[in-house]
C-alpha cells in the first residue's frame, strides 16, 4: 500500500526569510570578523596594510585626506566610502560617511559630500581582526597612528598607549587599542587613553 501522503505543509505563515549575507566587500559596521591564525597576517587584517597596487572597490570604507585648502589650515582625514576609482587620474571619488548615506534617508548624496582624492591619500580600513598577534598585524605601544576620534567621523594623529594584545576585551569580547590623542590642553600634550577599535586605527602616512 502506497506510503501515506507526506504530512501537510507546516502551518501557514511560518516562512523564514532568507538569512541576510552581506557581499564580501561591504564593510561591517559592527565588530569585524576574526581572522583565523593562518589568515592573521593577510592584507587588511588588523595593522597589515593594503598592497600598494590594490584598487579599492565601490563601498570600501576608507580614511580619506581632505586638504585644508587654505595655507596653514590642517589637512583632515575623514571616514568615507569609495564610490569609484579613475585609473587615468589615479584618484578616487569618495563619499563622506557623514553625508547621511548610512541610513539612506537622504536619498541621493549631496554633491558637496563627494570628494575626489588622490589614491595615495585614501587608506582602506581593516576588514578583519587577528586572532594571533605579532609586530606585523598590530601597532606596538608608542607607535604613531591615525585613529578615529570616538563619536566623530574624523581621524587624527595619535599614539598607541596599549595595543590590543595587551588590552582587556571590550563588552563584545573584542580587543581594542587604547589611544592617546594629541591635546594641547593637557600638560603631557596628550589626552587620557581612549578605546578605539582596531578597524579605526591605521598606519600614519608619512
Amino acid at each position: 500500500g502506497g506510503g501515506g501522503g507526506g504530512g501537510g505543509g507546516g502551518g501557514g505563515g511560518g516562512f523564514a526569510p532568507a538569512p541576510f549575507v552581506p557581499p564580501p566587500h561591504v564593510y561591517p559596521d559592527a565588530a569585524l570578523p576574526l581572522a583565523s591564525r593562518e589568515e592573521s597576517h593577510r592584507p587588511l587584517c588588523g595593522a597589515v596594510p593594503q598592497p600598494a597596487d590594490m584598487v579599492l572597490v565601490e563601498k570600501t570604507k576608507v580614511a580619506a585626506r581632505m586638504s585644508g585648502g587654505l595655507k596653514g589650515q590642517a589637512d583632515e582625514w575623514i571616514l568615507a566610502v569609495v564610490q569609484r576609482y579613475n585609473a587615468s587620474t589615479q584618484k578616487y571619488v569618495v563619499l563622506d560617511v557623514d553625508a547621511g548615506d548610512e541610513g539612506g534617508l537622504m536619498g541621493a548624496p549631496a554633491a558637496s559630500k563627494q570628494h575626489t582624492v588622490p589614491a595615495k591619500y585614501v587608506i582602506a580600513l581593516p576588514t578583519s581582526e587577528p586572532t594571533a598577534y605579532s609586530h606585523y598585524n598590530e601597532f606596538k605601544a608608542g607607535s604613531s597612528v591615525l585613529a578615529l576620534y570616538p563619536d566623530t567621523t574624523c581621524f587624527y594623529k595619535a599614539y598607541v598607549a596599549t595595543p590590543p594584545s595587551q588590552s582587556n576585551p571590550n563588552p563584545s569580547h573584542r580587543r581594542d587599542y587604547m589611544i592617546e590623542f594629541e591635546d594641547e590642553n593637557e600638560v603631557t600634550g596628550r589626552s587620557e587613553p581612549m578605546r578605539v577599535p582596531q578597524k579605526y586605527t591605521l598606519r600614519l602616512p608619512m
